[in-house]
């Protein structure tokens, strides 16, 4: 970026405080906003404008609506047949964007084909599969908008808030005027979203929740820089409460003895767990739908259950694209059998293999983070991300979506590549671990190569390569603060 047309040039923003746009810039801002409206027609097109919307926010505005209408939200499916898997928290935050199920398919006549005029919208039929904006999908239409818009904002909100962090400066302070200073204020929000651009989008495309997860831990972790406690803990149990990932970053304030901040979390989950869902279904009735979730979902998952009834959409390994080290380990081990006729449940000893690395890893980021209170804005970034990482390895079920939510380890990284850019020898764009894990998010999602590196757990290892360039990041600030 020269500072002539993409910078800041002193002819046209210096003196101009606040939050000012050089040509160049502008140019790029309305690129990027012609393409946040392109994908977003493409998104509509893709769920409510088509006959079987292909996305998973069906399942969330579903369970809002038996929420709303005092149904089952562990029974209520969409139109794919799909059950919301969650705590009932994300249900019941969802209740301004509910929207009704499809009416069940009617009958038809040995022989009838399904087609526009016997079929409800929703599912699918024969010929083309575009359907329009009718009255039908009209509802779904506003809530697939309204959750896009909420997304691309919380993608914004995430890169500024860690990066702020990191700069040591408030939301609201505008950029720099300096050309080299605001060159490096737009590549550490810029850049990091570019790494994980392949599981961003992929999350925007499928209407699903874990950018708004993402920003609430970078709203958490912006406070922590801040030194607002009690704040930061209450945001950073939010996304446990909502989909009970990821679990280990609650460890950070215990371990790092910032009782404020562990107070805040102890709140925000007993809110959030308990308070919420016992206020909207009452106590009764609350501790009833923990019961199912319990059953048809948490035990299913970590091999103790019998419950089947999720297994085909979630809980089998080979039921989705499950991306977890215990996936992989599972597909390593039947790698010359289709992925079809894979058996569905992992070998105890596979699961037991898991929790070893777990706990290795954990013990590895213990040694490098050390047993101060205090971290760096970078370290804190940086430990927050391995504490996320460690949740994507132990994880029994973990689609490659989730690795926008390394963004924090990913920003870290990209600041201490550019603090020390001058010790390096040659020009470097990107370190290589970051490369890696750029490269991997996007081969992955290409069909030609990207369902052979998912089967051989690819985007697992390309984690594990990022977290050790994360620990690397904990020993050289412990060593740097020694």
């Amino acid at each position: 970026m020269d500072s002539g047309s993409d910078g800041c040039h002193s002819t046209e923003c210096s003196g101009r405080a606040g939050w000012h746009w050089s040509r160049g810039e502008r140019r790029w801002l309305i690129l990027a906003l012609c393409v946040i409206v392109a994908f977003g027609c493409y998104l509509e097109r893709r769920t409510a404008l088509r006959t079987a919307p292909m996305t998973d926010l069906g399942v969330f505005a579903n369970a809002a609506w038996a929420v709303r209408s005092g149904g089952d939200i562990y029974s209520t499916t969409d139109c794919h047949g799909w059950h919301y898997q969650y705590p009932p928290l994300l249900a019941i935050a969802f209740v301004p964007l509910a929207d009704s199920p499809p009416p069940p398919l009617p009958p038809l006549a040995s022989g009838e084909a399904r087609t526009r005029a016997n079929t409800p919208w929703g599912y699918p039929t024969e010929g083309p599969q575009f359907f329009g904006l009718h009255r039908e999908n009209a509802r779904f239409f506003i809530v697939t908008a309204v959750w896009y818009l909420v997304s691309v904002l919380c993608i914004c909100f995430s890169a500024h808030a860690l990066v702020c962090a990191l700069e040591g400066r408030t939301l609201r302070e505008p950029p720099p005027i300096d050309a080299k200073a605001r060159r490096r204020w737009w590549e550490l929000r810029v850049l990091p979203l570019l790494v994980c651009a392949g599981s961003l989008g992929t999350d925007l495309s499928r209407g699903q929740v874990d950018i708004a997860m993402l920003a609430i831990i970078a709203g958490a972790l912006y406070l922590a820089a801040r030194g607002r406690e009690f704040g930061s803990g209450l945001c950073l149990a939010i996304p446990a409460a909502v989909k009970l990932f990821p679990p280990f970053l609650l460890l950070y304030p215990f371990w790092r003895r910032r009782w404020r901040m562990a107070a805040g979390v102890m709140l925000s989950l007993a809110l959030g767990l308990a308070v919420v869902p016992a206020v909207v279904f009452g106590p009764r009735r609350a501790v009833e739908v923990y019961q199912t979730w319990f059953e048809v979902l948490a035990k299913p998952a970590l091999g103790t259950g019998s419950d089947r009834s999720r297994a085909a959409e979630l809980t089998d390994m080979s039921a989705t694209d499950n991306q977890s080290l215990l996936a992989a380990i599972h597909n390593w081990q039947y790698l010359d059998v289709p992925r079809g006729n894979r058996p569905g449940q992992c070998a105890p000893a596979a699961r037991l293999a898991v929790y070893v690395a777990g706990t290795l890893a954990l013990l590895g980021i213990g040694w490098a983070a050390g047993w101060r209170r205090n971290d760096s804005p970078r370290a804190l970034l940086a430990l927050g991300g391995l504490l996320i990482g460690l949740a994507l390895v132990v994880s029994p079920i973990v689609h490659n979506y989730y690795y926008l939510l390394l963004l924090p380890l990913v920003a870290a990284l990209l600041d201490r590549h550019w603090s020390h850019r001058a010790e390096q020898r040659g020009f470097q764009l990107l370190p290589w671990p970051l490369l890696a894990f750029l490269a991997m998010d996007i081969l992955t999602r290409l069909p030609a190569i990207g369902p052979w590196l998912r089967d051989v757990g690819g985007p697992a290892l390309s984690v594990l390569v990022l977290m050790a360039a994360g620990a690397r990041v904990l020993i050289h600030d412990r060593r740097a603060n020694a």
